[in-house]
C-alpha cells in the first residue's frame, strides 16, 4: 500500500511541477517578452512551446522524481518508477489527443522524444548502484 501512495504522489508531482512550470513560462512571455498580444497570440505560443519545455524539463523532473522514489521505496523505486512514468504517459496522451485538432508528424516526434527521455531519467534515477 505504501508504494500505491508513493506512485500517486510522484505521478500528480510531476503533472502540477510541468504544469506549473510551463503557466510560469507564458506569464513571463506576456509579462515580460512580449506584453500586449491578444489572447489567441500567447494560445498559440503555449501550444508552441509546451512539447519543447516537456523535452527540456521533463528530464530533471522525472529523475528528481525516480530518486525520491529511491529513497521512500528502496528496492522497489524501479518498479514504481515505470509504473509512475507508464500512468504520466497514459495521461499525458489523452490530454494531448483531447487538445490539438490534429497531431502532426512533429507533436508526435516531440512528444515520444518527451517520454523518452522522462523514461531514461526515472530509469537512470531508480539503478542499482554496482558495488566497488
Amino acid at each position: 500500500m505504501k508504494a500505491v501512495v508513493w506512485i500517486v504522489l510522484a505521478w500528480l508531482a510531476g503533472h502540477v511541477v510541468l504544469i506549473a512550470g510551463h503557466v510560469l513560462l507564458v506569464f513571463l512571455y506576456s509579462v515580460l517578452v512580449a506584453p500586449g498580444l491578444t489572447s489567441e497570440d500567447y494560445t498559440a505560443f503555449a501550444m508552441a512551446s509546451g512539447p519543447w519545455f516537456s523535452i527540456i524539463v521533463g528530464g530533471p523532473v522525472f529523475y528528481a522524481l525516480g530518486r525520491m522514489l529511491v529513497s521512500r521505496l528502496g528496492g522497489r523505486a524501479r518498479t514504481a518508477g515505470l509504473v509512475t512514468w507508464l500512468l504520466y504517459s497514459s495521461v499525458d496522451a489523452a490530454v494531448v489527443l483531447m487538445t490539438v485538432d490534429v497531431v502532426s508528424a512533429l507533436l508526435a516526434g516531440q512528444w515520444l522524444l518527451s517520454q523518452g527521455i522522462k523514461l531514461a531519467a526515472v530509469l537512470w534515477a531508480t539503478r542499482t548502484p554496482v558495488a566497488d
